[in-house]
């Protein structure tokens, strides 16, 4: 289902299996910003280097940051190009046969230039950005200088993005011109989600005497 919220300029889900392509913005928006944890690839010589972040997403760029010292720092500064992807699985799909056996999922992947800073000013405002994800209801006290001073932050602006998903509510069943694979569903337990989280997560009064 696609919503009729527009597509970014920067959105392009040209793919073999157009059959699993995820076009609805609406959704793919509500999903980046529930999922906690990305993964980026970094250029590195002779692999990439992958890790998980946090981050969050606004605008068309993903917000991430790091130690300023380390080796995720250094890379991004001898070369600005990174690869963000974020997924979801749902469920284990099973059927008689064995090349039945699949997911439902949804994953997005990003190509992006990073801006990276290290002013403590621009660094100390990121930082607020992000905890706007995970903390809106603001209960802690300002960030300090000295975090800020350790830290370096991206701005991950998004170059080229596609999405795609697979769920058998949506009739993704099988590719075109074959038959539909009689799928037995295991759904997975709640994912690590911001909606998964009880509302006391959220408490503005838990640090309140």
């Amino acid at each position: 289902m696609n919503s009729s919220t527009a597509l970014p300029a920067y959105f392009d889900n040209g793919m073999r299996r157009s059959d699993l392509a995820w076009n609805d913005w609406e959704a793919i928006s509500k999903f980046l910003a529930d999922q906690v944890v990305c993964r980026i690839a970094i250029h590195d010589d002779p692999f990439p280097y992958v890790l998980a972040q946090s981050y969050r997403f606004i605008d068309g760029v993903f917000l991430l940051h790091c130690s300023r010292f380390g080796r995720m720092a250094g890379l991004i500064h001898s070369n600005p190009h990174v690869t963000i992807e974020v997924d979801h699985l749902v469920a284990l799909l099973k059927a008689p046969k064995g090349q039945n056996t699949s997911f439902e999922y949804y994953s997005v992947l990003a190509r992006c230039h990073v801006d990276p800073s290290e002013d403590l000013e621009a660094v100390r405002r990121q930082q607020y950005e992000v905890l706007e994800k995970y903390r809106p209801e603001r209960d802690y006290t300002p960030i300090d200088d000295f975090a800020p001073a350790q830290i370096t932050t991206f701005r991950c602006k998004v170059v080229q993005m596609s999405a795609k998903k697979r769920i058998l509510a949506d009739g993704q069943y099988s590719p075109p011109g074959q038959p539909q694979a009689p799928y037995l569903r295991y759904p997975f337990p709640p994912p690590a989600a911001l909606s998964s989280l009880p509302p006391g997560a959220f408490d503005p009064n838990r640090f309140k005497s």
